[in-house]
C-alpha cells in the first residue's frame, strides 16, 4: 500500500509540473473516477510531441541538441551543388565562398578570476572592475575573436581535467586536501630544482669552472625561449593547450635546468676571486655595523631608563615646589596683616562668624534636603525590593517554564523514539498480505467476541440466579435465627427443673434478665454460649457471601458496559 501511495504521489507531481491545472493527488491514481482521468489522459494527450516518431530515439539535451543542428546544416550544404564563381548568386555567394574564411590565429586573452576568493588581492580585484578591457578590445583583430575564445576555453578544460585526473589517480591516494597536495607539490617541485642547482654548483665548483654571471643567464634564457619558441609553433591547437595548461614534468624540468647549466658561458677566475673578496670585506662591514647598532640599542635603553627616573623625581620635586608655594602664599597673607592688626583681627571675626551663619544655615539646608533624600531613598529601596521580589517570582516562573520546556522536550523525544520503533515495525511487518488475509483474521476475531459474549451472557444468567439464591438463603437465615432465638427464650422461660424452687427462680431470672445472671447460672451460661457460637458459625458465610457480591457487582457493570 505504501508502495501504491510513493507511486500516485510521484505521478500526481509529474503532471503537476507538465502544467495540469485540475484537482490530481494520490487518490485520483488509486481511487479514480472515469471523469478525472478522462481529463487527465486528454490533457497528456495534447502534451504529447506531433512527431514523436522521429525524435523518439534521439538523445535530450543542449549538447544533443546543437549536435542535431550542426549536423543538418552540414547535410543541407553538401546537398547543394558546387557552382562556379562567376555562376553564383548572392545566397551561394556567403555559403560557397572563401572570402570570409580566416586562419585559425590564436591571442592570449586576460579574464577577470573568482572575485570572492580571499587569496586575491584588492589591487588585483580593482584592476578587474575598473581597467581590465572586454574580450572584444583585447584583440588586434575581430576575427581571431572565435579562435582565442574556443582556445581559452579549451585550455581551461583541459587543465581541469588533468587535475581531476591526476587528484583521481594520486591526490585521493595521498589522503590530503587539494590545497595541501598543490602546496606539496610545489615545494617537492622547488626541492627539486634547487637540488639539481646546487648539484650543478657543485659540479661547477669540483671542476674548478666559473659560475655564471647574470647577464649570460638572461642571455642563454632568451636563447633557450627561442630554441623552444621555434618547438612550438608546430603542432596543433590542442597540443599548444596541454603545453601551456599542463604542469611539466618535474623530470623534464630538471633535464632543461641541466641543459641551461651546459649552455651557460664560462666567466673568469679572478673576477670570481674579486667578486668573493668583495662580498667577504661586505659581510665584514655588515658586521661591525650590526655591532654598533646593538650597542647603540643598549645605550638607548640605558638612556630611557635614566629619562624616566629624571621624570619621577621632576615630579617629586615639582609637588614639594607647589606645597612650599601654597604654605608661602598663606604666611604672606599673614604678614600683610601683622601692621593693622586689631582691625584685621576684628574683619576676621566678622568673617568667622558670617562663616559659621552661613555654616548654620547650609546645615538647615542640608537637613531638609537630607529628609527628603532619605524618604526618597526608603522609597526607592522599597521599590527595589518589590522589583528584586518581583524578578525572583518572574525567575522561578523562568525555571518552571523551562523545566515544562524540557519535560515537553523529554517527551517529546521519547515520543519521537517511540514513533520510529513503531515505523520500524511497521516497516519490518510483511508487505505482501492479501485482502482475503485481514478478512479471514477479521472473521476470526468477530467469531470469538461472538463466543466470549456469550459465555459472558451465560455467566451474568449464572449470576443473577446465584444472587436470588444467596438472597432466599440469607431471608431464611434470618428467619431461623430469630426462630432460634424465640425458641431458645421460650424453652429457658418454660423450662422446669426438679431441683426445687430455686432452680425454677434462678431459670425465671435469667429469663427475664438473662444477660445479668448468665455468669451466676451454668444452665443459662451453657444456653448463651451455644447461640454465641450458632452465630459466629453463621456469621462467617454470611460475610463471605455479601463480599463476594459486593466484589462481583463491579465487575458485572463492567461487563455489562462492554456488552453495550
Amino acid at each position: 500500500m505504501s508502495a501504491r501511495f510513493r507511486i500516485g504521489t510521484s505521478l500526481a507531481q509529474a503532471c503537476q509540473d507538465l502544467g495540469y491545472t485540475g484537482e490530481v493527488g494520490y487518490q485520483t491514481f488509486l481511487y479514480s473516477s472515469e471523469p478525472d482521468i478522462r481529463a487527465l489522459l486528454i490533457f497528456l494527450a495534447e502534451k504529447l510531441p506531433r512527431h514523436s516518431h522521429e525524435d523518439a530515439h534521439q538523445p535530450a539535451g543542449k549538447s544533443a541538441v546543437l549536435q542535431r543542428e550542426i549536423a543538418t546544416k552540414i547535410k543541407q550544404q553538401l546537398a547543394l551543388p558546387w557552382l562556379p564563381p562567376s555562376c553564383r548568386t548572392a545566397a551561394a555567394k556567403r555559403s560557397q565562398s572563401l572570402c570570409r574564411l580566416h586562419r585559425f590565429h590564436v591571442q592570449p586573452l586576460s579574464l577577470a578570476g573568482d572575485s570572492s576568493s580571499k587569496s586575491i588581492s584588492p589591487e588585483r580585484k580593482e584592476y578587474w572592475e575598473k581597467y581590465l578591457p572586454f574580450v572584444s578590445m583585447q584583440l588586434p583583430h575581430a576575427y581571431s575573436l572565435a579562435a582565442s575564445l574556443l582556445e581559452r576555453n579549451t585550455s581551461d578544460l583541459s587543465a581541469v581535467q588533468e587535475w581531476e585526473a591526476e587528484w583521481k589517480s594520486q591526490g585521493l591516494a595521498s589522503r590530503l586536501s587539494p590545497e595541501e597536495y598543490r602546496s606539496r607539490k610545489r615545494q617537492r617541485l622547488q626541492k627539486r630544482i634547487q637540488d639539481q642547482l646546487r648539484q650543478c654548483r657543485q659540479h661547477h665548483a669540483e671542476n674548478h669552472l666559473p659560475g655564471p654571471s647574470t647577464q649570460d643567464l638572461v642571455d642563454m634564457l632568451k636563447t633557450f625561449t627561442v630554441e623552444e619558441g621555434t618547438d612550438n609553433n608546430k603542432g596543433s591547437r590542442f597540443t599548444h593547450a596541454q603545453k601551456f595548461t599542463h604542469r611539466q614534468d618535474p623530470q623534464v624540468l630538471t633535464e632543461q635546468m641541466q641543459r641551461v647549466a651546459e649552455n651557460l658561458p664560462k666567466k673568469d677566475t679572478q673576477d670570481a676571486q674579486a667578486e668573493q673578496e668583495e662580498l667577504s670585506s661586505l659581510q665584514q662591514q655588515i658586521e661591525h655595523i650590526e655591532q654598533d647598532i646593538q650597542a647603540l640599542a643598549e645605550s638607548t635603553k640605558l638612556l630611557h631608563l635614566t629619562i624616566n627616573k629624571v621624570e619621577e623625581e621632576a615630579d617629586k620635586l615639582q609637588k614639594q615646589c607647589d606645597e612650599k608655594a601654597n604654605a608661602v602664599k598663606v604666611k604672606k597673607r599673614a604678614v600683610e596683616l601683622l601692621p593693622d592688626a586689631e582691625n584685621n583681627l576684628a574683619k576676621l571675626q566678622v568673617m568667622v562668624d558670617g562663616s559659621k551663619q552661613r555654616m548654620a544655615s547650609l546645615v538647615g539646608q542640608w537637613e531638609t534636603h537630607r529628609v527628603r533624600l532619605a524618604d526618597e531613598y526608603s522609597e526607592m529601596k522599597r521599590l527595589q525590593q518589590e522589583k528584586e521580589v518581583e524578578s525572583s517570582r518572574w525567575m522561578k516562573d523562568v525555571r518552571d517554564l523551562y523545566d515544562k520546556i524540557r519535560a515537553a522536550a523529554d517527551e517529546a523525544k521519547r515520543k519521537e523514539d517511540l514513533y520510529k520503533q513503531l515505523v520500524s515495525e511497521y516497516e519490518s511487518l510483511p508487505k505482501d498480505v492479501s485482502r482475503a488475509a485481514y478478512t479471514q483474521r477479521i472473521l476470526e476475531i468477530v467469531s470469538n467476541i461472538k463466543k466470549q459474549k456469550e459465555d459472558i451472557t451465560k455467566i451474568l444468567s449464572d449470576t443473577k440466579d446465584l444472587q436470588k439464591e444467596i438472597n432466599n438463603l440469607t431471608g431464611k437465615v434470618d428467619r431461623t435465627f430469630v426462630v432460634t432465638d424465640e425458641l431458645v427464650f421460650k424453652v429457658g422461660s418454660t423450662f422446669i427443673s426438679f431441683s426445687g424452687y430455686w432452680f425454677v427462680c434462678t431459670l425465671t431470672c435469667s429469663v427475664l434478665s438473662p444477660a445479668k445472671d448468665a455468669k451466676k447460672d451454668e444452665p443459662v451460661r451453657k444456653v448463651y454460649k451455644y447461640l454465641a457460637a450458632l452465630h459466629e458459625v453463621c456469621v462467617n458465610p454470611l460475610k463471605g457471601v455479601s463480599s463476594y457480591s459486593n466484589y462481583h457487582s463491579p465487575s458485572l457493570e463492567k461487563v455489562d458496559g462492554i456488552l453495550v
